[in-house]
């Protein structure tokens, strides 16, 4: 069995496009994923730009993460990008998916319901049972009393960070580091960390949705 670590990255869908029906607040702008075998070493990085069909990448979206609309503008739309994904990882045998938190898995759902998107590979690919949501796992193992971003959950192992936040790749990356650490050591114990109410007492950091949530795009921008 292989491990596909998965993280999307999306930009903001304006208003009129929601009011014309196409009723998601956000459009996927990258598919970034590292495979990890059985033994949970990396076999293979893939990172895939996808255009957006109603999303708009503004200033704050590129500075957060580093996407530019060239990158995505000749890119694959969702079906391609999936199609070719779902291709690479199942040549090299059976799989599960896992994601930090379950939104990947909703977004991709609803963009894939709302695009009337229906392929063989794609639905086999989006069978839930092969996704696992890791932040889900982490803090019911330490019986965290919330949510914990990557962020918080890459120091609270001791792991320093690959790359950028909020880039697909990267955070895939890191995420990966997490659960081979976690799984190659089920008597790990947190760093930092002396019971629940102080982990609880630390600041929430949000992951992108909350963060596009209420910004304002700007179409001259980016």
């Amino acid at each position: 069995m292989n491990y596909l670590v998965l993280d999307l990255e999306m930009c903001k869908v304006p208003r009129e496009y929601q009011s014309r029906g196409y009723l998601c607040p956000m459009e996927i702008i990258q598919i970034g994923a590292v495979l990890l075998d059985e033994s949970f070493r990396n076999m293979e990085e893939i990172s895939l730009y996808v255009h957006p069909e109603h999303g708009v990448i503004d200033r704050f979206i590129a500075n957060l993460t580093g996407i530019q609309r060239r990158q995505v503008k000749e890119s694959k739309k969702l079906r391609e990008a999936l199609l070719e994904l779902e291709q690479r990882v199942s040549e090299k045998g059976e799989y599960k998916i896992y994601t930090w938190s379950g939104s990947d898995y909703s977004q991709l759902r609803r963009e894939l319901d709302l695009k009337e998107i229906s392929e063989e590979a794609i639905e086999r690919f989006m069978e839930q049972e092969r996704w696992v949501d890791y932040q889900k796992i982490f803090g019911e193992r330490y019986r965290l009393g919330r949510k914990v971003s990557l962020e918080e959950a890459l120091s609270l192992c001791g792991i320093t960070p690959d790359g950028k936040a909020h880039n697909g790749l990267d955070d895939s990356i890191n995420t990966g580091y997490i659960i081979e650490k976690l799984e190659k050591d089920p008597d790990f114990q947190l760093i930092h960390y002396d019971g629940k109410e102080k982990l609880d007492s630390e600041p929430m950091r949000f992951g992108l949705g909350s963060l596009l949530a209420g910004i304002q795009l700007d179409d001259s921008k980016g």
